[in-house]
């Protein structure tokens, strides 16, 4: 299984000096601590001993050096579209200098385990400040607009700054008339998403009709724990963050939390365990024991059956002994069969009704089709560990493939259970 980082990703430097800063901070400094709030895969900040720049002045280190102005380098490697969301507010932090982007290919990537989430660490240290908001009065295709290609299927609805309330991909479908998630919509053609939001643009609701009301919001200050228990209790993806003013400076997810917990020491000891986050819970007390299963040769409407069976919109492909050989999603169903089966593929995922054929032509299409079994439309790359593992380690395996769902197996490789983000969420949390 490829990690986060094996293969395609992008490297940027940021050429500096010693002397630029960001209020009092070290420009560089200021860089490497985004990167970090952010869960940036990684940076290096390096210190050259001589340099120029376009002044043509030369610095050069010394014993003699009371104010040094060298150059210094911070190297960052990360995911194409992680570089394409932090490099325009790494900018922002460079107020003299040169920055680069290159395609670079990465042959090995093993950070470090998991690590313990010191006390200190708060909402604030974790939540992605990068948050697309509207007003009560935005009408609802901006509202899609402001939500499609974002990590994050929900958009605050804010007056003055303030959250009034939160639109998520479920209010679109439940109260604005969409039909489709977005993560599904993600998914269709370029002519099928633009017919989906053309039918969006007409209507006359705005954000302040199908949004959730009031939103549970977390301060800045909030420990990591208290967030954790709080997602997991109210069963919330993610949580709009608010300053001491209740004005929104970001927003927390579930995977924010969990990646928090995975990421590496860059090269230091792990601290010792200041709070109580429990990550040595072993699978077997987290898991679920009856996750949807399908055979290889499962036909496509009991495929479907089996992925619409559970919010988890996921099913586990096994063989006959009871290994786990793929897996398959609603996401992938609808991207794999034959284009003319979306309106029935879409019909029976959003209503989690069996597929159904609204005409003859559609059947016959299904008859004639490539993918008509799991064997077809499952994916072959699914994260496995053993029901003995620490909730720790499962973590960190989740978040490397960006998996959403981890298949849980005993010594003998037979499949026993599953956990999701939702599950290791609940299992940090001690008793």
């Amino acid at each position: 299984m490829a990690t986060d980082l094996v293969g395609k990703a992008k490297r940027v430097r940021v050429y500096t000096s010693e002397d630029e800063r960001v209020g009092r901070t070290p420009a560089a400094h200021a860089v490497l601590d985004l990167l970090r709030r952010e869960s940036a895969q990684g940076a290096t900040l390096i210190r050259a001993s001589s340099g120029f720049g376009a002044t043509g002045e030369l610095h050069t280190a010394g014993l003699v050096d009371v104010a040094p102005r060298l150059p210094v380098v911070v190297e960052w490697i990360d995911r194409p579209e992680v570089v394409a969301r932090l490099l325009p507010r790494v900018k922002e932090l460079v107020p003299h200098g040169l920055i680069t982007v290159d395609d670079t290919e990465v042959v090995l990537h093993q950070p470090h385990a998991v690590r313990d989430i010191p006390a200190a660490m708060t909402a604030a240290d974790v939540m992605s400040r990068d948050v697309a908001s509207v007003t009560k009065d935005t009408p609802l295709r901006e509202v899609v607009d402001a939500m499609l290609g974002k990590p994050y299927r929900a958009v605050p609805v804010v007056e003055d700054g303030a959250p009034l309330g939160i639109v998520t991909s479920s209010d679109l479908v439940r109260k604005g008339g969409l039909d489709v998630r977005l993560d599904l919509a993600a998914r269709l053609e370029g002519p099928e998403l633009h017919a989906l939001l053309e039918r969006l643009a007409p209507s006359s609701q705005v954000a302040g009709e199908v949004m959730t009301r009031p939103p549970v919001t977390v301060e800045a200050g909030t420990p990591l724990p208290e967030v954790a228990a709080l997602m997991a209790r109210l069963r919330l993806k993610r949580l709009p963050v608010v300053d001491d003013r209740g004005k929104l400076v970001g927003i927390v997810s579930r995977v924010d939390l969990l990646r928090s917990a995975a990421g590496g020491f860059d090269g230091e000891a792990p601290p010792p365990r200041e709070l109580g986050l429990a990550r040595n819970t072993p699978l077997s007390r987290v898991m679920r024991r009856d996750p949807p299963l399908v055979r290889p040769e499962t036909p496509l409407p009991e495929v479907f059956q089996a992925v619409v069976a559970t919010r988890l919109n996921r099913a586990l492909v096994v063989d006959a002994d009871h290994r786990v050989v793929g897996l398959v999603t609603d996401a992938e169903l609808l991207e794999r069969i034959t284009p003319s089966l979306r309106p029935s593929a879409l019909r029976a995922l959003m209503s989690r009704l069996p597929f159904a054929h609204a005409d003859p032509d559609e059947a016959a299409t299904e008859r004639h089709a490539r993918a008509r079994t799991a064997a077809d439309l499952m994916i072959r790359e699914v994260a496995i560990a053993r029901d003995d593992a620490l909730v720790s380690d499962a973590i960190s395996l989740m978040l490397k493939g960006n998996h959403k769902l981890l298949a849980v197996t005993d010594a003998n490789g037979r499949l026993v259970g599953m956990v999701d983000r939702a599950d290791l969420l609940h299992g940090l949390i001690p008793d």
